[in-house]
């Protein structure tokens, strides 16, 4: 931490926290101990206090982790008694949960991807006009942990890279509401993510992907950010499409 004076006042010069590093990080040791079977089908986990002061974080974070960890169908929240391990988290049995709930909800992934279409390209523009070096260094960052999760590949540690990727991208804009927003909006999408990890070839397409959007941020070329977010973006829906769900039907005036 250093500083430097300012109207005769010490100014520091902090690098912002990003707490979705510490759920990212709950999230992982949590996962560690599922496929180490340290904890096993059916085991039930720790209270949120004790997670809490063994982790040293706080017991919203690891709310948000668990609750991240339901969603995808590793952890079952039961209301009065506890968190337990689900009895069937067989990675096959998972892959074929996601994609079911994906087709199953096929009408309301079109109406999010659209959304996110007009929203991403939109913030990696703006990204790229406003971006500090930290924010560079935490899309980098997620990066960095996407790579090794593709040569496993990790689908569980992917989704954990690409949200990170998305919200360090929207965080660099410095609209505060904007983050909010795609956060909220990727958090209705953990098991479509699921199900867009798991298609042949698309880990190493989006590593690809990924990569041409934080470029143009880190040059700060406003104008190949939005494309490449948008080419991103369009790319995911013709994989689904191809392979999941159905082109939605064209609407009519009448």
């Amino acid at each position: 931490m250093t500083s430097a004076a300012t109207g005769g006042k010490a100014r520091l010069e902090l690098e912002p926290v990003r707490p979705l590093a510490l759920k990212e990080r709950v999230i992982r040791q949590l996962t560690r101990l599922i496929d180490e079977g340290v904890v096993a089908p059916g085991d039930q986990l720790p209270s949120e206090r004790e997670l809490s002061d063994e982790l040293q974080v706080s017991r919203g974070t690891v709310r948000e982790a668990v609750q991240f960890l339901q969603t995808l169908g590793l952890l079952e929240i039961r209301h009065g008694a506890g968190t337990f391990v689900r009895p069937a988290t067989d990675p096959r049995a998972l892959r074929d949960e996601w994609r079911e709930w994906t087709i199953r909800h096929a009408e309301r992934i079109h109406d999010l991807l659209e959304i996110r279409k007009g929203l991403e390209p939109f913030a990696a523009e703006l990204a790229a006009e406003r971006a500090h070096e930290s924010d560079v260094a935490a899309m980098e960052e997620a990066l960095e942990q996407m790579q090794p999760a593709v040569d496993s590949p990790d689908v569980t540690a992917l989704i954990q890279a690409d949200l990170a990727f998305h919200h360090a991208l929207c965080a660099a804009t410095g609209n505060a509401a904007l983050t909010e927003f795609a956060d909220a909006l990727g958090e209705q999408l953990l098991r479509e993510r699921g199900t867009i990890w798991n298609l042949p070839g698309r880990p190493a397409r989006s590593l690809v992907e990924h990569r041409a959007i934080w470029q143009a941020v880190r040059t700060g070329d406003p104008g190949r950010a939005r494309t490449a977010a948008l080419e991103h973006l369009e790319s995911v829906e013709a994989d689904l499409g191809a392979s999941v769900l159905r082109p939605r039907e064209p609407t009519t005036k009448g």
